[in-house]
């Protein structure tokens, strides 16, 4: 199941509203809050998706809030997402602190507290608790309830920040501890020569527990055979795809089944454990007493002076005991890259699945026979080189790369489409300039520093009193601030394309207009040339296939 996050309006209050009732009504004298349900894996019971979460919100927090006099006005739901890595972003979390913050949704339900089965659900780490914190006492009625527990937390107590500043450091310090151990040990085998696992490397068997076999150590008789081809391949000249076609025209898969490229090619001959080494962190494992590399248990393949050979030719100007660093993602280039694909047919061999009826239809409608028999690999961009006036596009997959077409007449004809679906999904569509839901709460907290500084000046609090408060609003009015700009950001990106013309259009630089393509596009199909026809014809638009996109 992948990660999904979700805020919706409670079915509850969906239901009331559509029969009619007011949300006054429908709420009465009971106190509005929203539920939030968390699961880091979403574990699916005979087809049921997203049963935890669901579990959470329909068995415990809406129970919780008819116990307490409540009211679950909204459910933020982050299905399939840790709450312990900091790199992680949970969207219907952060939504939720700013609608709490805001003390309303973005479509004007109030919301003054939270409900949730555990605390761990909500926050494991500081920084979140923190945020979770200010969000609940930016004025002085909110409200938190764990139902596990059956706990009411007091959040304006100061024991409270302190007892959860504690808790959720402790869960970061569990999720740092492990992540340590595990580099300690990933550090200790590799210096015993010791492969720590991992999946399996193309070349070695798998691990076998009844015959005592480790993982990636021991050679596969049948592709170690091919690896060693390849490694020869590469030492007399031959290229990286040169060596990825041999490959699949031997029928032979990589480790995960899939079909072989050049840069799957380059990664698995460039890798050391082919010669016994190992590199972590972009350096070899060496000996601190000797300073030469570790030489790992396992078989090996290729000789050190071998792997460096093959190294240098992959990065001519680096050293082989350092891997150079990732080449950061370079920005777009052409403007139907990412967009378009390759129509070839695949060999009849290679189509042996194809259904009989598939067969029958061939001659019928074109797009029937691109989901059997056709490559669609994605194409790159080559600017214009030697004789080439022109840039084309060409296929980039290892075994085709048959079809090539001129940059600038299928540039063309992609930006004549676009132009003409923006302007007739978009051209009506009135920008939507909406109010930031959060801006009553960052006045009054604007308005409260205010008051603060003027009673310190006035003399009415000490310096002690006037530093501990004003950091505190200092803090909560900077996040009300962050929440301001992004929301700016995001009701921007949603007028992006409203009231869209050809105007427009000119306006936008590459990235924009690479935007606007995967709006509607899913994607260019370019058919090859028909046999018998001159590579010198003119241009046919009829073999540039579009798919679209379902409608908005």
């Amino acid at each position: 199941m992948p990660a999904s996050s979700t805020w919706e309006i409670h079915p509850d209050l969906a239901a009331a509203l559509a029969a009619g009732q007011t949300f006054e009504e429908w709420l009465g004298d009971r106190c509005p809050v929203c539920s939030y349900g968390r699961i880091s894996r979403d574990l699916q019971r005979n087809g049921k998706k997203e049963l935890g979460v669901t579990r959470q919100h329909e068995l415990h927090c809406d129970p919780a809030a008819a116990e307490h006099g409540w009211a679950v006005v909204y459910r933020y739901t982050d299905n399939d997402i840790t709450a312990a890595d900091p790199d992680t972003t949970r969207p219907a979390f952060v939504q939720m602190i700013r609608d709490l913050r805001a003390r309303q949704t973005e479509d004007g339900f109030p919301i003054k507290g939270i409900i949730a089965v555990e605390e761990e659900r909500v926050v494991r780490l500081p920084e979140d608790y923190l945020r979770l914190y200010r969000s609940l006492t930016v004025d002085e009625e909110g409200c938190l309830y764990y139902t596990d527990k059956r706990q009411l937390v007091d959040v304006y107590a100061e024991v409270e920040q302190t007892r959860g500043l504690m808790s959720s450091s402790i869960g970061e310090t569990e999720v740092r501890k492990i992540r340590r151990r595990s580099k300690r040990s990933t550090r200790d085998r590799a210096s015993e020569g010791k492969y720590t696992g991992g999946v399996r490397r193309f070349g070695w068997l798998d691990k076998d527990a009844k015959l005592g076999r480790d993982l990636n150590e021991i050679l596969d008789p049948y592709e170690s055979a091919h690896l060693r081809k390849a490694i020869d391949m590469k030492l007399s000249g031959k290229g990286w795809n040169t060596i990825a076609v041999w490959l699949i025209n031997e029928k032979i898969s990589t480790v995960r089944g899939g079909k072989w490229a050049s840069a799957t090619v380059a990664a698995m001959l460039t890798n050391p454990a082919i010669c016994g080494y190992r590199i972590l962190n972009g350096e070899l494992v060496l000996d601190p007493k000797t300073g030469e590399p570790v030489v790992g248990v396992w078989e090996t393949i290729a000789t050190p002076e071998e792997w460096r050979q093959i190294c240098r030719m992959k990065w001519p100007n680096a050293k082989t005991d350092k891997r150079p660093p990732k080449a950061k993602k370079v920005a777009r280039k052409h403007l139907s890259s990412g967009i378009l694909r390759c129509g070839s047919p695949i060999k009849e061999e290679e189509n042996a699945e194809a259904t009989t009826e598939s067969r029958t239809e061939a001659g019928t409608a074109l797009e029937s026979r691109t989901k059997v028999d056709r490559c669609l690999h994605g194409m790159v961009g080559r600017p214009p080189y030697g004789n080439h006036k022109w840039g084309n596009y060409v296929c980039n997959a290892a075994e085709c790369r048959k079809v090539s077409r001129r940059m600038d007449k299928i540039d063309k004809i992609v930006s004549t489409i676009v132009i003409k679906t923006l302007e007739e999904q978009f051209s009506n569509i009135q920008p939507e300039h909406k109010d930031w839901h959060g801006k009553a709460t960052l006045d009054r907290l604007i308005a409260r520093r205010q008051v603060l500084k003027a009673s310190y000046k006035s003399g009415r609090i000490d310096l002690d009193d006037y530093l501990d408060f004003k950091d505190d609003l200092d803090s909560q009015i900077k996040e009300s601030e962050a929440d301001r700009d992004k929301f700016i950001q995001e009701q921007a990106a949603k007028n992006f394309l409203a009231g869209f013309t050809e105007a427009h259009w000119e306006r936008f630089d590459l990235a924009q207009k690479g935007l606007a393509i995967g709006t509607v596009l899913q994607a260019v199909i370019v058919h090859p040339i028909p046999k018998g026809r001159s590579r010198k014809a003119a241009f046919d638009p009829t073999l540039i296939e579009v798919v679209f996109k379902k409608a908005h």
